[in-house]
C-alpha cells in the first residue's frame, strides 16, 4: 500500500515561506520566541532609556534628540540574530524574514494541508 501524504499547504493564507502563521495571526505576539530579537532589544533599549530619562528628570523637548542619537548607535551596532538576511528595501530592522515584529523562521514549520487551511485571498 502506498504512503499518504499531505497536499502542500502553499495555497493557504496561512503560509509563508513554508511557515505557518496561523497560531500568530490567533493570538498575535503571545508567543515571546517567534518575536524578532533584533526590535525585541530595540523595544528593550527604548524602555531602559525612558526610565533613565525619568530618573534624571530630562525634560520632554530632550528625549527625542537622545533617544535619537542614542538609536543611531544602537542600529549600527551588529545584529545578534543567527537568521538575520539584509533585505534591500525592506523596512527597519531590514530583515527578509522580519513580518510586522515577528521572525518568519521562528514560526512553526508548516507540513501541508491542514484543519486551518484556508485559500489564500486573490488581490
Amino acid at each position: 500500500m502506498g504512503k499518504i501524504s499531505r497536499l502542500p499547504g502553499t495555497d493557504c493564507r496561512h503560509h509563508i515561506n513554508g511557515r505557518c502563521l496561523y497560531e500568530e495571526w490567533l493570538n498575535p505576539g503571545y508567543t515571546k520566541s517567534w518575536r524578532c530579537q533584533v526590535t525585541a532589544r530595540w523595544e528593550s533599549s527604548f524602555d531602559d532609556f525612558l526610565r533613565r530619562a525619568e530618573y534624571f528628570g530630562v525634560t520632554e523637548d530632550a528625549v527625542p534628540d537622545l533617544w535619537g542619537r542614542q538609536f543611531q548607535r544602537l542600529a549600527r551596532d551588529t545584529f545578534h540574530c543567527g537568521m538575520y538576511t539584509y533585505r534591500q528595501g525592506a523596512a527597519a530592522p531590514g530583515c527578509g524574514h522580519h513580518l510586522d515584529g515577528v521572525c518568519v523562521m521562528g514560526l512553526p514549520r508548516c507540513y501541508g494541508r491542514c484543519r486551518h487551511f484556508g485559500p489564500a485571498a486573490d488581490e
